[in-house]
């Protein structure tokens, strides 16, 4: 006799702008709501273009990844020993939540999933539609909400690292500049982004040295061009729209100081193997850089 598989209902939450998570995978609706649905999280969205030719077929150009709309229905009720007031202090909160608007900026709230492994990916996603447009009845309401998401692809709540530091087995520092790598890994280390799509690393790097970080595998490297004071930490990031070069010491910005051909150069880390490859001139045993990058995925 085989015995059928058991199941779990999947984890799903959503984190508003003001940090509050709301549980929405809870059937027993212990605080007066559950989710009735989603769709939209399967997959990304993308976009084609091509060159028309002779004979009737086209060369393709580019094939691009594009923001996702996501479609989130949510069940509201009168909250377990609640009373009528509770049920609209309830309905202003949930209102609240999803208006992604913080001191006149847009403010995104995150949709989390839960896998069977543990772990959670989380996707920002703005509210566009639906808030509006509720069906009520006497104490219960339900919401069909539109939810945009700039970037399509879901990432992980907890951060990929990697610390690069001086090998110190030999007591004697190797001529300048050194090469640092992973664990006892000197020269060369390998990155691998076991993610669905590429990775946007952020450094961390503590100083004495003059950093040059490169990717063997893309071709592609940054460095400073000034030396980085010994005690002092700069965090240089990577990040589509939040790439900055900060001095966390001193509270300025360093961003004059980066030496970059494109803005390419402040380079990604791409789906599997990356060879990097990290020059610190005038380390001491004292220097170390973190690598840190959040895994994206296609889907939840």
């Amino acid at each position: 006799m085989t015995l059928a598989p058991t199941y779990t209902i999947p984890y799903l939450s959503y984190i508003d702008p003001d940090a509050h998570e709301w549980i929405l995978s809870d059937l027993g609706l212990p605080n007066g709501y559950v989710c009735t649905g989603i769709s939209g999280a399967t997959g990304i969205p993308v976009s084609l273009q091509s060159i028309p030719v002779l004979g009737g077929t086209a060369v393709p150009l580019l094939y691009l990844p594009q923001p996702n709309t996501l479609t989130l229905g949510v069940y509201l009720e009168t909250p377990p020993g609640g009373t009528e007031n509770d049920y609209y202090k309830l309905l202003d909160a949930f209102v609240r939540a999803f208006y992604n608007r913080r001191n006149d900026v847009p403010a995104p709230g995150y949709l989390v999933v839960g896998r069977p492994d543990g772990t959670k990916r989380q996707l920002a996603v703005y509210c566009i539609a639906g808030l509006d447009t509720a069906d009520h009845g006497i104490l219960n309401a339900v919401y069909g909400l539109s939810l945009e998401a700039p970037d399509p692809h879901w990432q992980d709540q907890q951060a990929q690292q990697v610390l690069y530091s001086l090998s110190t087995a030999t007591g004697i520092l190797p001529l300048l500049p050194v090469f640092l790598g992973g664990g006892t890994v000197l020269g060369t280390s390998l990155v691998v982004n076991d993610g669905g799509a590429i990775a946007y690393p952020v450094w961390t790097i503590t100083g004495p040295g003059t950093p040059t970080i490169q990717n063997i595998t893309t071709g592609r490297q940054w460095s400073l061009g000034t030396a980085i004071p010994a005690g002092q930490i700069v965090t240089v990031s990577t990040v589509p729209n939040q790439q900055y070069v900060y001095n966390n010491t001193t509270a300025t910005s360093w961003w004059n100081n980066l030496v970059i051909s494109t803005s390419r150069d402040l380079w990604s880390l791409q789906v599997g193997d990356n060879q990097i490859n990290i020059q610190l001139s005038g380390a001491t045993a004292n220097s170390s850089i973190q690598l840190s990058w959040t895994r994206r995925w296609q889907r939840a």
